[in-house]
């Protein structure tokens, strides 16, 4: 098993907020849709194909079972479950992690790795306010821990406390590479009007000797600052450098589509077949067969009506702003739209969180619901390509 540095991980953070939702789930009479359980007649039906598990993992997983109090050991696999996590855009692997650290998670005072761990789960599945108090108790037992900050940086940015996010940015300029101190901050100074600076001193830290982890996290970042700036080309780039270098990460992927689906959706289809496992890229994939009327449309919107309702059976919290997105595009249902757009508003407050607030709000025809979002807008001196073009449909551009 890869041991990874620990600014990769919090890096992987990044990913997951933008592309896992976990805002409640509230719509009229979604459980009722529900799919029926599906159980297989015969034994030999093959209903998952699930990636072989490396050796070493195995061995390990074993060693833990024999000795359950090895802390280093499981904080190792939840690390390396939860690296899974971002990279397929799967939250099973954190309830794998979860499951690891079981012994120490619900400890007041758990050691500090596993507060860390505990702390990016959390994060993850945008339980935030328990993600702040967790990273806030570890930065005071070790103030310099780059991934706390980072991560704490991470979550004050979605819940638009920028002050203390660029109080953790600060501590990383000290003590991490420059490059991450770069990252941490570019968006906070383009949410601030300056994606034109932020972009260009970020690309100009990029060299060939940076490492791939890393890269690809900043060359995401740039991809979004470019998206901020109006330049979808620069971005669809980078974020192809991105998927060159790992093609398995869901958020460039995810990105990426974005940027198709309004003139080409049939190459973003293409993008994302074979990618299904993920319910961001399903949705994706979904909505742009329906869009450009593929003959496996049908297929897929079915495919994401069932995941949707499942998740509303169980009761998880997954994927409101997906949610939404789908609401708008495939069922044609602005109102809902809307209702869902306003709950996800409610948890986080990022671009793509304020983009559609407002589409749901312009689709739906009532421009007061846009509010919420122009004052934050107007607040932080917000410039955004895309959320300036639907604010201009109802007099609320900056």
């Amino acid at each position: 098993m890869r041991s990874r540095k620990a600014w990769v991980l919090a890096a992987g953070a990044v990913g997951l907020a933008a592309a896992l939702t976990a805002a409640a789930l509230v719509a009229p009479n979604r459980a009722a849709a529900a799919a029926q359980t599906y159980v297989p007649r015969d034994a030999a039906t093959i209903v998952a194909h699930v990636p072989p598990r490396d050796a070493r993992e195995v061995a390990e997983r074993q060693a833990l079972a024999a000795a359950p109090d090895r802390i280093e050991l499981a904080v190792e696999i939840a690390r390396s479950e939860i690296e899974r996590a971002r990279r397929l855009s799967d939250p099973r692997y954190l309830g794998r992690a979860q499951a690891t650290l079981a012994r120490w998670w619900k400890l007041a005072e758990p050691p500090p790795d596993v507060l860390l761990l505990r702390a990016t789960i959390e994060q993850s599945l945008h339980q935030f306010e328990a993600t702040r108090a967790d990273l806030d108790r570890l930065v005071a037992i070790r103030p310099n821990d780059v991934q706390a900050h980072l991560t704490r940086a991470v979550v004050a940015t979605v819940r638009a406390d920028y002050a203390a996010a660029r109080a953790s940015c600060a501590v990383l300029a000290h003590h991490a590479a420059p490059l991450v101190a770069l990252t941490c901050t570019a968006p906070l100074d383009a949410l601030a009007g300056d994606s034109d600076g932020a972009y260009r001193r970020l690309a100009a830290a990029l060299t060939n000797r940076t490492p791939t982890e890393l890269r690809t996290w900043a060359l995401t970042t740039l991809a979004e600052l470019a998206i901020q700036a109006g330049r979808e080309p620069l971005a669809a780039e980078h974020l192809r450098e991105v998927l060159a270098l790992d093609p398995d990460d869901a958020y460039a992927r995810a990105a990426l589509a974005d940027i198709l689906l309004p003139q080409s959706p049939a190459e973003a289809s293409q993008l994302l077949a074979g990618f299904e496992a993920a319910d961001t890229l399903l949705v994706r994939r979904a909505i742009a067969e329906d869009r450009a009327k593929g003959r496996e449309a049908t297929k897929l919107v079915r495919a994401m009506r069932d995941r949707f309702a499942a998740a509303a059976e169980r009761g998880d919290q997954v994927h409101l702003r997906e949610e939404a997105m789908f609401a708008l595009a495939v069922d044609s249902d602005p109102d809902r739209a809307l209702d869902l757009a306003r709950r996800n508003w409610d948890v986080q407050k990022e671009l793509a969180d304020a983009r559609l607030l407002v589409e749901a709000a312009v689709e739906a025809r009532h421009p007061d619901a846009a509010s919420p979002v122009i004052e934050w807008a107007r607040a932080n001196r917000v410039r955004d390509a895309r959320l300036d073009r639907w604010l201009s449909r109802i007099g609320g551009a900056q």
